[in-house]
């Protein structure tokens, strides 16, 4: 079979775009949380006694930190990160705490993605992003350049802006990777710090799914940068079955728990693993069959691995739980947010303001960390 130069070009480029985009669905995602924790400021402000999770934690990092939209099915994830980290660096050098901290674009960023911003200085994507924000060092706030839902189709594998009346249109987030930054006013900008990335973990294969690659010692190495650099780190990990980034911003050593993340791994990944085998068996396309008993090979293979590693560090420790910041989990007891200002029916809850995560979820399957510091620290 013959390809042209044209669409292999198209195929490369694709590849590139599409690359950084995780693939996780909302309805796919199990929570398995120690605690999530929605009145942060007030428990952080009050007295830190033995009923708050926070008591004897690592908490300084607390003040600057903002809860982030739900992504739902935008695959968005590694830029709400990086937005967020961005976000708390310009609340700590400005030291704008409660309702004066800033609310940044997560758009914008998505933007820096889709228009290939500073792409010259990518060379791996999962630890580089933050060189896009450099190529400018402009952004944009939430009020400004929303992050929203709004109607789109794809024309030529590219996808484009679309209205409620085209019936190939759909609505939802993934609106947000269309880029309208150049709309933006100029004097709505915010001048940005340069950024630099240490990098704290990085797959051998570069491989976001991979898991029981980190060293014995991530989370002892994850917490000294937390301390020393006073700063939060970015993780991108296998979440029972697809790659996923979010922040830590703190631990706590006296936090008891069940390891429920890791305890649910590989049952989960077991299960997922049953249902794509049920599926090749009722196919009746050799492709698919194919294409399903080879996604439920990589689940039990990487249900298998984490176990193992879960079994080589001793199992669950039973203390001990990294504060974390994410955009998959929806919280009713959190504000509404409102995506899309012209629609009612929208909205949806902000995420939980902190998760709390076993440290054995590093160990097991974290495979890129890194800490964002401004470049001249």
């Amino acid at each position: 079979m013959k390809i042209s130069i044209l669409s292999l070009c198209f195929l490369l480029l694709s590849t590139t775009i599409f690359a950084e985009t995780s693939l996780m669905r909302s309805s796919d995602v199990k929570r398995s949380a120690i605690l999530e924790v929605n009145n942060l400021e007030n428990r952080y402000n009050k007295e830190l006694g033995v009923e708050n999770p926070l008591a004897g934690g690592f908490n300084d990092l607390i003040p600057y930190i903002m809860p982030t939209p739900y992504q739902e099915n935008a695959g968005s994830c590694l830029y709400m990160s990086h937005t967020g980290i961005v976000e708390w660096w310009m609340n700590k050098l400005n030291d704008l705490q409660g309702e004066d901290r800033i609310d940044l674009s997560e758009r914008y960023f998505m933007a820096l993605k889709t228009e290939r911003a500073g792409q010259d200085t990518i060379g791996n994507w999962r630890t580089d992003n933050i060189y896009r924000l450099n190529a400018e060092s402009k952004i944009a706030l939430n009020d400004d350049y929303r992050y929203t839902k709004g109607h789109y189709k794809k024309v030529d594998g590219v996808r484009v802006a679309s209205t409620e009346d085209d019936k190939a249109a759909k609505y939802g987030t993934r609106y947000n990777w269309i880029s309208f930054k150049d709309e933006i006013s100029k004097d709505k900008l915010l001048d940005t710090p340069k950024f630099k990335r240490n990098v704290l973990l990085v797959d051998k294969e570069e491989n976001q799914w991979n898991v029981a690659q980190a060293p014995l010692n991530i989370v002892d190495k994850v917490k000294e940068a937390l301390v020393t650099n006073k700063a939060p780190v970015l993780v991108i990990y296998n979440h029972q079955g697809f790659w996923h980034a979010n922040i830590v911003f703190g631990f706590n050593d006296n936090v008891k728990n069940e390891c429920p993340f890791v305890s649910s791994f590989k049952p989960y990944m077991d299960e997922r693993s049953v249902a794509l085998i049920e599926k090749a068996n009722s196919t009746k396309s050799p492709k698919k069959k194919e294409k399903y008993l080879r996604k439920a090979k990589r689940f039990t293979e990487r249900g298998d691995k984490v176990q193992s590693r879960f079994e080589e560090i001793g199992g669950c420790s039973g203390k001990g739980a990294f504060y974390v910041r994410d955009s998959i989990f929806p919280n009713e007891d959190m504000p509404i947010y409102d995506y899309d200002l012209n629609k009612e029916g929208e909205e949806k809850n902000l995420n939980s303001t902190l998760i709390l995560r076993e440290y054995e979820w590093l160990t097991t399957t974290a495979n890129h960390i890194i800490q964002i510091l401004p470049a001249n620290e």
